[in-house]
């Protein structure tokens, strides 16, 4: 008697047509879904904090620090339970992104809300806490881990995962314009002769784009279709902590997580620096709209040719390239310590191209992480080896928020003050300009040296898997 396990029931998905352009679009508004909340929060909730709800920026590092420890169980455990739990002929990842997109609409606008700053200390400091750990750690995890997560699962074909990945960066620059466009008409005006944070404004607009973001998930739900079925498991599957080993000696994963570390802190480092670079640099908060144009609209104007180069050139060596580039105009920014706001505009949009290429590529890069664990291991969790790497991003959003809260202590920002000192300013636009620029130009380097997915490498891991599925096909 054979004491193999038996296989358990494999996965039946629902018969779906090829894919095609709906995929494509689909999938692009998830993202707008996504960055509708997250961009919002990356760009203005530091400075709520701070000038709104009275919140030392210290005390809101440690807040973000706090919040990424939790996302370490609530991300992996999410990507855990959708590698594992029985799905619906419709998919396993796509109908959570319906049943999640109202709580996290409701979750992202109690983060604004004005009426706080009238509230003792300890009492808005726990109601910012709470807020953002409901958000981000349940809400947006729940969210962004199935969204991201599926995108293996639409198509097994290389480059049809890499036009979703060039999709989802548009959708994430388009976002962006909007984030950076549309807020700062609103929530910014001058008082007394002093550009200032209009606290009503900013949580209607929160309102307004946290029901938006609930509507693009629901355009994404009913667009996208999954297609490769979960693979039959056996009861001797491997446990999360042997997965978690494995993955801890997986050189691509490890690499990759160590760049986004990099990158997410030296982008959201400045993202958290922008508000008040514009506010008290430059002294018209307004003009972050436009900054921040400089930074998303690169990334509209290459997504034609991003999958077309990273197929040409390979997606590891087109975005290490465009890293360095990035990192080398951001020191420029630093040594010029330019006034002229319209100047420091033109550079940062030329640093954008060089971002622009990771935004675009940077899912498809992740698409071949999972593809190469595969081939190692023999098994493919999806949820799981996207969830430990948004994890890692997330620890990058956190130091960076962390990093940002103490810096402003540090060079002596006065929360709720119209004005700063001279030396704070200076401290501003430095945190702004040289952190990013060396940053950017340190996860170039461990992409260069560390990261083993090459071109040619990526080309022949898809052949192993082509073989081993048809191959269960024909036994089958």
């Amino acid at each position: 008697m054979s004491t193999v396990a038996a296989p358990l029931a494999a996965h039946r998905l629902a018969p779906a047509p090829p894919f095609g352009i709906r995929d494509r679009i689909g999938y692009m508004f998830g993202d707008l879904g996504n960055d509708f909340t997250f961009l919002l929060a990356s760009a203005y909730l530091m400075v709520y904090y701070t000038n709104v709800a009275g919140l030392n920026p210290a005390h809101v590092g440690i807040i973000f620090l706090a919040a990424r420890l939790i996302d370490a169980f609530t991300d992996v455990g999410w990507g855990r339970f959708l590698d594992r739990h029985r799905p619906s002929p419709s998919g396993r990842f796509r109908p959570w992104i319906r049943r999640i997109a109202i709580p996290v609409a409701v979750a992202s606008a109690l983060m604004y809300v004005p009426f706080v700053a009238d509230w003792d200390y300890g009492l808005k400091l726990a109601y910012a806490g709470a807020t953002y750990l409901l958000w981000g750690s349940a809400c947006y995890t729940v969210a962004n881990i199935s969204y991201g997560s599926m995108a293996s699962v639409l198509t097994t074909v290389p480059g049809e995962r890499a036009s979703l990945s060039v999709f989802r960066g548009i959708g994430a620059n388009s976002a962006g314009l909007f984030v950076s466009l549309v807020p700062p008409l609103v929530i910014y005006g001058m008082v007394d002769g002093t550009s200032q944070l209009l606290p009503g404004r900013l949580f209607a607009v929160a309102i307004v784009f946290s029901a938006l973001a609930a509507v693009w998930y629901f355009v994404c739900s009913a667009n996208v279709r999954e297609r490769v079925a979960a693979p039959p498991r056996t009861p001797t599957a491997r446990s999360l902590p042997a997965l978690l080993r494995s993955l801890a000696s997986s050189r691509p994963l490890i690499a990759l997580i160590s760049a986004n570390i990099v990158i997410m802190l030296g982008s959201l480092l400045y993202g958290t620096m922008a508000a008040y670079l514009w506010l008290y640099h430059f002294n018209d908060g307004a003009l972050s709209g436009p900054a921040q144009l400089a930074s998303f609209l690169p990334g509209l104007l290459l997504s034609p040719i991003a999958a077309r180069l990273a197929a040409r050139w390979g997606k590891k060596e087109v975005v290490t390239a465009s890293l360095f580039g990035a990192g080398a105009l951001y020191l420029v920014l630093f040594f010029l310590h330019i006034t002229s706001p319209w100047m420091f505009i033109g550079l940062a949009f030329l640093a954008g191209f060089g971002l622009g290429f990771y935004n675009l590529l940077i899912w498809a890069l992740i698409g071949d992480i999972i593809d190469a664990e595969e081939v190692r291991s023999g098994e493919r969790d999806d949820g799981t080896v996207y969830a430990v790497n948004t994890w890692a991003r997330k620890v990058g959003q956190a130091v960076a928020g962390g990093v940002g809260g103490f810096a402003l202590a540090l060079i002596g920002f006065r929360s709720g003050e119209l004005t700063q000192a001279a030396s704070t300013v200076d401290g501003i636009y430095q945190f702004s300009t040289l952190a990013p620029g060396l940053l950017y130009l340190l996860a170039g380097v461990i992409l260069l040296l560390a990261y083993p997915l090459n071109r040619t490498t990526v080309i022949e891991n898809g052949r192993t898997l082509d073989g081993r599925r048809d191959a269960l096909e024909r036994e089958s």
